[in-house]
């Protein structure tokens, strides 16, 4: 089978999986496949072997971070390219396109990225119990919303 006959990156942004606010990616490239997981830090920016910390915004960077190398000839510098494509994508498929007339279903998307992109502030409020039950609060407030819309579009 060659390289590109499946996917490149697999996501895994369903945040089910009971180990805190993370999403993983699966890189499937042959030589230098890898399991990493994504989330979001206060760190600077920065680039090991096995982490790659994004340009911060608003004081927040995406971290990939490798928890597993897959790959049969792995090399670093390959490795720490694949990373970057991976960030680049993963940003990019966690953006809402902007649209003139947004239909229900793209505002219900919108919802959805923004609900899933802002969830990162809860670990980031730490041990603070008011800043943690605001942002639970503008969370599950963002849900009732995007539920009350789809209740009003039928869908």
């Amino acid at each position: 089978m060659g390289k590109r006959e499946i996917p490149l990156f697999v996501f895994d942004k369903n945040r089910e999986h009971g180990i805190g606010e993370c999403d993983f990616v699966c890189c499937t490239d042959i030589d230098n496949g890898f399991i990493a997981k994504i989330d979001y830090t206060n760190e600077p920016e920065g680039v090991t072997e096995r982490t790659r910390i994004g340009k911060p915004n608003n004081g927040i960077s995406l971290r990939i971070e490798i928890k597993r190398i897959i790959g049969k000839n792995p090399d670093d510098a390959t490795i720490r390219t694949l990373m970057k494509k991976a960030e680049s994508l993963y940003v990019e498929s966690s953006q809402m396109k902007v649209v003139e007339k947004p239909t229900d279903a793209d505002m219900i998307n919108f919802l959805d990225i923004l609900i899933d992109g802002n969830k990162h502030y809860l670990s980031a409020a730490g041990s603070d119990v008011n800043e943690r039950n605001t942002i639970l609060s503008s969370l599950k407030m963002l849900d009732s919303i995007k539920h009350r819309l789809i209740e009003l579009s039928g869908n």
